[in-house]
């Protein structure tokens, strides 16, 4: 039966003003999403990612490179004033400065390389004027830049895998040396500017920069294999750097692999497995003595160049840290990141000293989910209006939904991540405030919508009958109580992920360890489900022995339940797994697991089972033996089937319980789940982040357990429905 179709339905007049607020909110949304994909000026505060930075030799002047097209230039000894350069028309994929920092390079993702004079930037204002040449436009994006230390050679890589090399001077392309096998993704060109090495794919080539004579070629290896008895790369190559010694090129690869490459054997000399994501730059130091590496982890990491030690680590970022470089001296290191921010670091005591913005703003993220939020809330929501004029249900129940779910994932997520980032509470309120007065407004407008004036000629349109209205005002009901059940929960959920980000955890190494933890998923359904099963003949023979005539088995059945729920779990697991070879008998850890949670878990079952049983009055007993019914067939024909009813829930309690408590069995060498997260944090000193992953797949599937649960508590209810 159709219970939306009330276009007939006179519109009273605060129906006619919901109608106009709906249509009013999704007109301004659509526009709002239109000029933003359309390029227009109206849109979220957000930072610009850095793409890349350089440090001026002197370190006094910093250079990042930003997705808005524009260089910023610090300058240290000023007090970090800051200069912003404008001459490319899309991202700033590379910078660098000569030795002397008297010039500065860029390129960018319009394919320009264009050289700056550093003191006319200086002295031309805070703007920081014109670039002083611009190269001959490539053919496609700019990927990445090397400078040599002179400034005498620049060489760029582009999307067609095309490695340029440059005369800076005459802004003649030297060498173009073609397309390997795939894309490449790194460039470097060494100090004196002799050599050119780029990533191709999992190999390394080397050519002389002048010439393009190929000299080396660097083979990567699959992990766990070896090459010659050298291990190479293995996984994509995204960031080259060669050391000013000339002796040494280190990479890093997509898999967080950074090598240090003996140039002139064309061998590793050290490997390092230390980031959890791809490895984003890399770069040595003036000395030759550390390297620095920055990763999608979001961490920076610094190592001792001799034997690949790993010698410190700088997190802060609230995203990829997309560049890194040295500073004045080796202890100190400047990082940049996606989160729009620059950050100057205390190599010896690993804390961080100064940061500064591209600008103030969100991160760039939330500026995209809102545009894409009002667009498509807006196309719905002229949908809706339209019902709401037509007087449909599907009209009141739609506009509910999408003003109540949509604003927490599209407002009010983003609102609550602005109090993880380090910045005044004044500068929170200056960059968030239209989030606030959107959410504001939402409020308002989903109380309006839920106004018994409003909800309730919705609810149940008078062109049906009395007794249609009357299922179709309960069915409404239901939907809109479950409706603001679920917002509940995501809200709780939204608070609680934010909470959990302030704890520091390290997204990069749950994401990569995940698949290895969930491995162990299988085996704790399956130890759960068997030693339920289990359970629950336990629980059925021992639930009928106690109320047995028979003294023995009721006796047995007593001391049974006695002994098992007046002892630990615990100690029974070890009881199973370690006591019982005493006597010859010789259990695998899984089956030990299983029979000590089953027997367990099958005493207090008993208890449930023994009171579900007495719960059946005397009279269905009285009654069913009137019938001729025999002992045997009251029980499976009357008491049994009620008394199921009656002992679900606190069955599906248990199980529950079990499924979390069978985490025990890891103490017995069972690689479960809990096993699994337990060894993984151990190793990695990173307990807190495995553990949340056991913890959030328990609770999951919990919640799956209690729908099925629900559905059988409904379907065994069946019969006691009013």
């Amino acid at each position: 039966m159709d219970i939306s179709t009330g276009s007939h339905l006179p519109l009273s007049r605060a129906m006619k003003l919901l109608c106009l607020l709906v249509a009013l909110t999704a007109g301004l949304s659509l526009l709002y999403g239109i000029q933003y994909y359309a390029g227009g000026p109206l849109r979220l505060a957000v930072t610009s990612p850095v793409y890349d930075l350089a440090v001026s030799g002197d370190g006094n002047l910093v250079a990042a490179g930003a997705q808005d097209g524009a260089i910023r230039l610090w300058n240290i000894a000023n007090g970090w004033n800051m200069l912003t350069l404008a001459g490319h028309t899309g991202p700033v994929t590379g910078v660098a400065f000569d030795s002397s920092a008297s010039t500065l390079f860029s390129v960018g993702q319009d394919g320009k390389v264009l050289i700056w004079d550093v003191q006319t930037v200086l002295s031309a204002g805070s703007t920081g004027g014109q670039a002083k040449k611009v190269l001959a436009t490539a053919d496609g994006p700019l990927n990445s830049l090397a400078v040599a230390a002179n400034g005498s050679l620049l060489a760029t890589i582009g999307k067609d895998g095309i490695v340029r090399v440059w005369d800076p001077e005459s802004g003649q392309v030297l060498q173009a040396i073609g397309p390997g096998e795939s894309t490449k993704l790194a460039v470097a060109l060494s100090h004196d500017g002799t050599l050119v090495a780029a990533g191709d794919g999992e190999q390394i080539q080397i050519w002389e920069a002048r010439t393009g004579i190929s000299l080396h070629r660097l083979e990567g290896y699959v992990e766990g294999e070896e090459t010659e008895g050298q291990p190479g790369q293995g996984e994509k190559v995204t960031a080259l750097a060669f050391s000013p010694d000339g002796n040494y090129l280190a990479s890093g690869s997509d898999g967080g692999t950074v090598l240090i490459w003996d140039i002139e054997k064309s061998k590793v000399a050290w490997a390092t497995k230390g980031h959890l994501a791809s490895v984003t730059k890399v770069v040595f130091d003036a000395s030759s003595e550390y390297l620095l590496s920055s990763g999608a982890d979001n961490y920076v990491r610094r190592w001792r160049v001799s034997g690949g030690k790993f010698a410190g680590l700088f997190g802060g970022h609230l995203g990829t840290v997309t560049s890194v470089a040295f500073g004045a001296d080796a202890d100190t290191i400047i990082s940049g990141g996606s989160d729009g921010s620059v950050r100057l670091w205390d190599g010896v005591n690993q804390l961080e000293r100064h940061l500064v913005w591209t600008r103030l703003g969100l991160m760039p993220v939330w500026g995209t989910v809102l545009a894409a939020w009002m667009l498509g809330s807006g196309l719905l929501g002229l949908v809706l209006a339209w019902g709401l004029w037509r007087v449909h249900t599907w009209g009141h129940l739609g506009s509910l939904a999408l003003y109540t779910i949509g604003p927490l994932f599209s407002i009010v997520l983003p609102l609550l991540e602005t109090t993880a980032y380090p910045i005044s509470w004044s500068v929170r309120l200056n960059i968030a405030w239209p989030l606030i007065l959107l959410l504001v407004w939402y409020i308002f407008l989903v109380a309006y919508i839920r106004h018994d004036a409003i909800a309730i000629p919705y609810q149940a349109p008078e062109a049906t009958s009395l007794a249609e209205q009357l299922m179709a005002a309960r069915r409404s009901g239901n939907i809109r109580f479950g409706l603001f059940v679920m917002a509940t929960w995501l809200f709780i959920f939204i608070l609680l992920f934010s909470v959990l980000r302030r704890f520091g955890l390290d997204i990069a190494f749950m994401r990569k360890w995940l698949p290895f933890i969930m491995g162990g998923a299988g085996l704790t359904m399956f130890i759960s489900a068997a030693a339920i099963a289990l359970a629950t003949i336990l629980a059925l023979i021992g639930a009928l022995a106690r109320l047995s005539n028979n003294p023995a088995a009721n006796g047995i059945s007593g001391f049974y339940i006695s002994l098992i729920r007046g002892t630990p779990l615990l100690v029974q697991i070890f009881i199973w797994y370690l006591a019982l070879p005493q006597l010859g008998i010789t259990l695998e850890p899984k089956l030990a697991g299983i029979l000590a949670l089953g027997v367990n878990y099958g005493a207090y079952m008993t208890e449930i089972f023994r009171a579900g049983i007495q719960a059946i009055g005397i009279g269905q007993y009285e009654a069913a033996h009137a019938l001729g019914m025999s002992s045997s067939q009251t029980f499976r024909r009357i008491v049994m089937p009620q008394a199921l009813r009656i002992v679900i829930p606190p069955i599906g309690n248990e199980f529950i319980a079990m499924m979390k408590d069978s985490a025990l069995v890891s103490m017995i060498t069972v690689q479960e789940l809990t096993f699994r997260a337990q060894k993984l944090g151990r190793q990695n000193f990173r307990n807190l982040e495995t553990f949340l992953i056991a913890a959030a797949f328990y609770w999951i599937l919990t919640i799956v357990f209690q729908f099925f649960q629900g559905k059988l508590e409904t379907y065994m209810a069946r019969g006691e429905r009013r």
